[in-house]
């Protein structure tokens, strides 16, 4: 059964070097997670937007029923499909430069900044997998990140 630990973290970026630690944030993250929501997903995937192929750069995402650019999305969960874990690939170049004004040097807010996200994509995990609803995934979804990012904040500070 995956823990926290047993998560992995892979930071994949192309020509971009993130200016904080943000492995380290992303574990602290994990680790408030209670450990049944883990189950099935192998790994969280930490890369950058301008390194990926232009189809998917591009291209245009529905959301709620909108047609939106997909370089504003931050993150994406990948479900198991075909004997593969499901994943979740966080885009950080787009994350923090959601960050507008905040410190980002200060860990709460870029912790805050990140988990809005890495809770989000993991609220569609867990509404997919251990906790499945009849209702809109991203309904569902938003309501676990908030779950989830309210309980880190309680365990944390």
């Amino acid at each position: 059964m995956p823990t926290a630990d047993r998560v992995r973290i892979t930071e994949a970026y192309r020509d971009y070097a993130p200016s904080r630690n943000i492995h380290s944030s992303v574990r602290k993250l994990l680790d408030t997670v209670p450990e049944k929501f883990l189950v099935g997903l192998d790994c969280v995937v930490l890369t950058n937007m301008a390194g990926q192929p232009r189809r998917k750069r591009l291209g245009k995402v529905t959301r709620r029923g909108r047609r939106i650019p997909q370089s504003r999305v931050v993150g994406y969960y990948h479900q198991a499909w075909n004997g593969s874990p499901a994943w979740i690939e966080l885009f950080i170049d787009q994350i923090l430069k959601g960050g507008g004004n905040y410190p980002l040097w200060v860990p709460l807010f870029r912790e805050v900044l990140l988990g809005h996200v890495l809770f989000h994509e993991l609220g569609h995990h867990i509404h997919v997998v251990v906790r499945p609803e009849h209702r809109e995934k991203k309904d569902g979804a938003d309501d676990w990140g908030t779950r989830l990012n309210n309980n880190f904040l309680r365990k944390k500070y």
